[in-house]
């Protein structure tokens, strides 16, 4: 049984048609957009007699199979962040629905439920990440800021409340590109993730002295930019020396007052580090708060902090015969960047496989994956679900 890659390639064109006028394909959280593609997803599962469910903010469902016990949902999300590209989420669903395409021409005997599920506002969004997967799996923690937040969205807090249903399933798969240079660089068919690397985050604010840029002697200068660069190029050292697979950004600079001709007094900027081993995450920017607390004036305060996820063995287990079953190549791995398989990975068994996307690029315009790692991918995440149902 193989799924038809003429027609998963056909749909993952039309759903990218589904875009804001930009460069790349715009789908933000929660506009109109979004909302068409999923509207899109419920008409494609309706024209293929798949079962339809829409829940309170909107996720959405296509079922196949027997009702009543519990099933094995494959899935992802349609939105994208602004100028992105056609494959990162919008693969995971076109092949999930293709999935669900082929077992029901081919009358598969199936003897539990199989699902397909678009979540909502996976990219980063005023609800934060992976917002409709965390709904769905009853993460949310519903505090004052949270609450303020959801005022500026289309959702009551009861509509988010009664997204919880999880009860309904016991295994998740995600297909995905890597958004990396892995598989491509050591020509790899297919990855199969087992660990979603955590996030630790500090809000750091690096205080020197504005003073007139034409005025003030190079030697006299508190220049809160070139202390930040100092601080800067101290990180990347730091975490070069822990080695793969740790990774340490800061993408965001925030200068004051931000004009040509002043001499920087405060610099803004998150500092993130990404990695499988919280203990190593913690050790990496320990060391880099002690360099910028004793080389500079500094305040330093936590923001996020996630643990990495281990996946579900089971799933990873399903995945790697699969692929020894139709000769594809394989590499176990981490991934760096969060997905909806992280949310579901504290509810049930979840996993998330991995096809090459060339030169790793991804959020961009550029992104692009081969069709023919694409009907890999999609024939991978087809017979792992026959070996989970």
């Amino acid at each position: 049984m193989k799924i038809n890659k003429q027609r998963l390639m056909t749909m993952l064109d039309e759903v990218n048609q589904i875009t804001s006028e930009s460069e790349g394909v715009t789908r933000l959280a929660y506009s109109e957009q979004e909302e068409a593609a999923l509207d899109w997803f419920i008409d494609k599962c309706e024209a293929h007699d798949i079962r339809t469910y829409r829940d309170a903010i909107g996720n959405v469902f296509g079922t196949i199979g027997p009702e009543g016990e519990k099933g094995v949902l494959i899935g992802s999300h349609l939105d994208t962040v602004k100028d992105g590209g056609k494959y990162d989420g919008a693969l995971g669903v076109v092949a999930g629905l293709e999935v669900l395409m082929t077992l029901t021409e081919n009358h598969a005997e199936l003897k539990r439920p199989v699902t397909v599920v678009s979540f909502r506002g996976e990219e980063a969004n005023i609800l934060g990440g992976t917002f409709g997967s965390r709904a769905f799996c009853g993460m949310i923690d519903f505090n004052d800021d949270f609450i303020d937040r959801l005022k500026r969205t289309p959702f009551s807090l009861q509509q988010v409340k009664d997204t919880v249903n999880v009860d309904q399933y016991s295994d998740y798969i995600e297909l995905h590109i890597e958004q990396g240079k892995t598989l491509e660089k050591d020509n790899i068919n297919i990855g199969i993730v087992n660990t979603i690397a955590g996030i630790k985050r500090l809000d750091v604010t690096v205080h020197g002295e504005s003073a007139h840029s034409g005025t003030m002697a190079m030697t006299e200068r508190d220049d809160a930019l070139t202390h930040t660069a100092n601080v800067l190029l101290n990180f990347e050292k730091i975490v070069k020396s822990y080695g793969p697979p740790n990774v340490g950004t800061v993408g965001e600079l925030f200068v004051h007052p931000n004009l040509p001709n002043v001499v920087p007094g405060k610099v803004e900027f998150v500092l993130e580090v990404r990695g499988t081993n919280i203990k190593t995450m913690h050790d990496i920017t320990e060391e880099v708060s002690n360099y910028a607390r004793q080389n500079h004036n500094v305040t330093i305060k936590p923001n996020v902090e996630k643990h990495p996820s281990d996946l579900s063995e089971i799933v990873l287990a399903a995945a790697e015969e699969t692929c020894q079953e139709i000769d594809m190549s394989y590499h176990v791995m981490a991934s760096g960047a969060n997905h909806d398989a992280n949310s579901l990975s504290t509810i049930m068994n979840s996993g998330l496989i991995f096809i090459p996307c060339l030169n790793g690029v991804s959020h961009n315009p550029k992104e692009y994956a081969a069709p023919t790692d694409i009907e890999n991918g999609a024939n991978t995440l087809l017979g792992t679900t026959l070996k989970l149902v």
